[in-house]
């Protein structure tokens, strides 16, 4: 069953991320390649599965394991780096990882 705080988690992991992105492009520091590449598929896939939620579709499963892997590897690359708003981003990634992994596992 869907719940309000798995697009929730999405919603807040999209935000997240947005706002890192946002800061990378106006900002004079240098972030890896990987780390840009990682929060932009992490903040599309979180995008993804919310409108897929809002559809009330039923068959978001095979999107939602998608968004626990790219939300881990997202939260995995953001801790790496000592900057707030990319270890708020890393919380808030892995918080969706972790809840929206009950739904991706559910029988």
């Amino acid at each position: 069953m869907l719940a309000n705080h798995h697009t929730q988690a999405c919603l807040d992991a999209w935000v997240n991320c947005e706002n890192v992105l946002f800061n990378i492009r106006n900002q004079f520091k240098s972030f890896s390649a990987r780390t840009v590449k990682t929060v932009d598929e992490c903040a599309q896939i979180c995008m993804g599965l919310f409108e897929l939620f809002n559809s009330k579709k039923t068959n978001f499963k095979g999107l939602a394991l998608l968004c626990v892997g790219i939300c881990e590897e997202c939260a995995e690359v953001c801790e790496r780096y000592d900057d707030p708003l990319l270890q708020q981003c890393a919380e808030t990634c892995r918080f969706c990882s972790i809840t929206i992994s009950e739904l991706a596992t559910a029988d």
